[in-house]
């Protein structure tokens, strides 16, 4: 157990001149990360976190890429703790299914052969956030908690003011700086006007946790289901396994409870998920729709006031940093699960806030490093976006595709941001991911690549050939996915796939592409059902 967290309330004669360096709104990773990254730099720093929840939920974002993993154990030193609490990830597995295809043993497998050379985990978010926000204040931050942030002005590094009610009581403190990590909450953004949705990618998202779900390692699974008697070297339970069709895909995720976190994202032009009763039900209905989640979810029953649904899932803050303010994690911007990178961002956020923070608090002039940062995070967004995720669920669904989508995105993943960050750690946490020409030269070329999938795509479609490999077949990455040259195999591979998908479909007219989306606002509320939650 860690330290006992309190809420304590400092007297008005004992407060100093400004009552704190820096106040965090928020207490949940990015937050912690940040006070952590902050108090062990420059132990003097006073710093208040001020977290609205008493206990925290359990949120999208269980699984890790390799560059949250390095994060997680290089910079912030939790290895011992991940590896006893949570469960170690071994990749990505994605399941494709054709027609009228009920039998798990013929659907087409993509995935990883042998273990992951690089530490990730699948992590139950409500107990990692709690490890991290006592760790922060055994450290010597300090936490009040619950608290709601009533009212702020930004007055510049300083001057900034915070009004917040705790334990029933109103007060009023000054900041030198102040950090937003409350989510998608926003705080900031939403108060400046700067949140914006993305337009171009209208995905939503609904999840739950699962209790009674059959693990398909499990002597059972394999009974009904022989063909998983063969196969990969390492257990296909500890993927993340996707289930994927054309507009969307769902994602099934074992946590150290027993439990599993499973849900559905889609492209609303180009699929809709079941529309009623309770959340859990409809994500429940659409996972036995897939051969491969019939299996597993035969028995499965969702654990009450456990489900989430959100609506216009990405959305992003045309300023994350200003005069005495930062954002960071998910109240700067979110994009789309699909690679698990959202606590990439996290972490490249934070780690860039604490520098800036640390040299202002160090008496530098940081208008300069504001301005670059402001420049650096919305770059790199849609940069992000375009390479990987513009229009990317009209080929989802085909296994052709999406193999060569496997070895060219996880491949230039690791030939950059994984490559670099444990190369050249404490330099690239302190920048935004695909930043500079080299950078920008690789998000050029995926985002070509993208934009000829989904054009290969809709050729397939319009030929009848979209989804031809996805029975039977088994597409394993017999070489681990590391840094440096030997991943320029994978990249190879992949283009071999793409051109040769490219000479078989030279000369198909493709069918229409998809229309322009009309724009939205940002992260709202779908409604709920009696006794599921939503965000």
């Amino acid at each position: 157990m860690g330290p006992k967290m309190v809420s304590v309330m400092v007297a008005p004669a004992e407060m100093p001149p400004t009552d704190y360096d820096l106040v965090i709104i928020g207490g949940s990773f990015s937050a912690s990360s940040l006070a952590l990254l902050l108090k062990r730099t420059r132990p003097e720093t006073r710093i208040l976190l001020l977290e609205k929840t008493e206990v925290f939920d359990r949120k999208i974002g269980e699984s890790t890429s390799e560059v949250s993993g390095c994060f997680l154990t290089k910079v912030l030193g939790f290895s011992h703790y991940l590896s006893r609490e949570h469960f170690q990830k071994h990749g990505l597995r994605m399941w494709f299914n054709s027609g009228d295809n009920d039998c798990p043993n013929a659907c087409t497998e993509i995935g990883p052969f042998s273990q992951a050379r690089f530490p990730t985990y699948q992590l139950d978010r409500s107990k990692l956030d709690q490890h991290m926000l006592e760790t922060a204040v055994g450290e010597g931050c300090e936490l009040i908690r619950p608290a709601t942030v009533k009212s702020f002005e930004l007055g510049g590094a300083g001057n900034n003011t915070l009004t917040f009610k705790a334990d029933g009581e109103t007060r009023t403190i000054r900041a030198d700086w102040v950090a937003d990590c409350s989510g998608k909450a926003a705080m900031i953004g939403r108060k400046r006007g700067t949140i914006r949705s993305l337009d171009a990618h209208p995905v939503h998202s609904m999840w739950v946790r699962f209790r009674n779900v059959r693990d398909i390692d499990s002597n059972e699974a394999r009974q009904l289901a022989p063909a998983l008697k063969d196969g990969p070297a390492v257990s296909r339970g500890s993927a993340t396994n996707h289930l994927m069709g054309r507009g969307w895909w769902s994602w099934i995720i074992p946590l150290s409870n027993g439990e599993f976190s499973a849900g559905v994202t889609w492209d609303e032009r180009l699929f809709t998920p079941p529309s009623e009763g309770p959340v859990g039900q409809r994500v429940l209905e659409h996972l036995k729709t897939h051969p491969i989640g019939r299996l597993m979810f035969e028995h499965a029953e969702p654990v009450e006031y456990d489900a989430r649904i959100y609506k216009n899932l990405p959305y992003y803050s045309t300023e994350v940093c200003g005069d005495g303010w930062v954002c960071a994690g998910d109240a700067a911007g979110f994009m789309d699960p699909l690679y698990s990178q959202g606590l990439d961002y996290c972490a490249h956020g934070s780690y860039a806030a604490h520098k800036i923070i640390l040299k202002a608090l160090g008496g530098d002039c940081v208008k300069m490093d504001l301005a670059h940062h402001n420049k650096q995070f919305g770059q790199s967004y849609h940069r992000w976006f375009n390479a990987l995720y513009r229009n990317k669920y009209q080929y989802l669904g085909d296994a052709d595709l999406m193999r060569a989508a496997f070895h060219l995105d996880i491949g230039t993943y690791f030939i950059g941001p994984v490559q670099l960050v444990y190369r050249l750690t404490d330099r690239e946490f302190s920048k935004m991911p695909y930043d500079g020409p080299i950078g920008a030269g690789f998000a050029r070329f995926m985002a070509f690549y993208n934009r000829r999938f989904e054009r290969l795509a809709r050729k397939r479609i319009a030929n009848g050939t979209y989804g031809r490999h996805n029975l039977n077949e088994r597409m394993y990455i017999k070489i681990s996915f590391v840094g440096g040259p030997k991943v320029m195999g994978h990249i190879l591979r992949g283009i071999r796939t793409w051109l040769w998908l490219e000479l078989r479909n030279a000369f198909t007219r493709p069918i229409d592409e998809l229309p322009e989306p009309k724009g939205k606002m940002p992260a709202t509320t779908m409604p709920a059902t009696a006794g599921q939650a939503t965000v």
